[in-house]
């Protein structure tokens, strides 16, 4: 008989993700322990799905890697849980190009202000998640996830306002599709908690295979 892991560890800083997670398998289950460095390669670059994906699974990877050795010692091996969350765009020449975080400096809503009018606004782009979930690098597995997202054209007179609320802050690709970010969106093909930052479906079907018990009532 399998074995029922009943402790998962989430690699990541993420309150979306720890949300989402929690709400899978409840709050006794789940441990939060991030990275200890949130240095990570960036895709400058890079303009083709096959090399984007490949960088994304390594920052997942490496976060992976980095929690792995902090749980390294206990008695028992938890489940870990790592992921990476980005937007991917295409330019005016119709290449790919990776969104991240805005800048911490003060100029971030102007360069989230750039975003939306240039790759935004009546236009699709994706987001891309990349899971990493087992109790050990040897059996680690992994998930890939793409949604992809329309912006409506006339979000433009709201700009200024949304800018001012500070919530593009801290969110890749300078929105939150799960706050008032949503008022710009007029689609979704794929999974919308994807979209959020872990796509509910894929992480439930890798959490039963991992023999980690789902949350239920009470």
């Amino acid at each position: 008989m399998s074995k029922t892991v009943s402790q998962v560890v989430l690699g990541s800083r993420s309150p979306q993700r720890l949300n989402l997670l929690r709400d899978i398998i409840g709050e006794d289950s789940l441990e939060v322990r991030p990275a200890r460095s949130s240095e990570e390669v960036g895709f400058d670059g890079l303009s083709e799905w096959a090399a984007i994906e490949d960088r994304q699974l390594e920052i997942s990877r490496t976060k992976f890697e980095d929690v792995a050795s902090q749980v390294a010692n206990r008695d028992e091996s938890p489940i870990i849980v790592t992921a990476d969350t980005i937007i991917v765009v295409t330019d005016a020449s119709g290449s790919l190009r990776v969104l991240g975080q805005p800048p911490t400096s003060d100029e971030w809503d102007q360069v989230v202000r750039d975003w939306f009018l240039q790759y935004y606004f009546g236009r699709d782009h994706w987001a891309m998640t990349t899971i990493c979930a087992g109790p050990n690098q040897d059996d680690m597995q992994i998930r890939v996830v793409k949604s992809k997202v329309r912006f409506n054209a006339d979000g433009e007179p709201w700009l200024d306002w949304y800018l001012a609320t500070g919530e593009p802050r801290g969110k890749a690709g300078g929105y939150a599709i799960q706050g008032i970010g949503s008022l710009f969106v007029s689609s979704v093909e794929g999974s919308i908690s994807n979209v959020v930052g872990l796509p509910i479906r894929e992480t439930v079907e890798l959490l039963d295979e991992l023999n980690v018990p789902l949350r239920r009532a009470a």
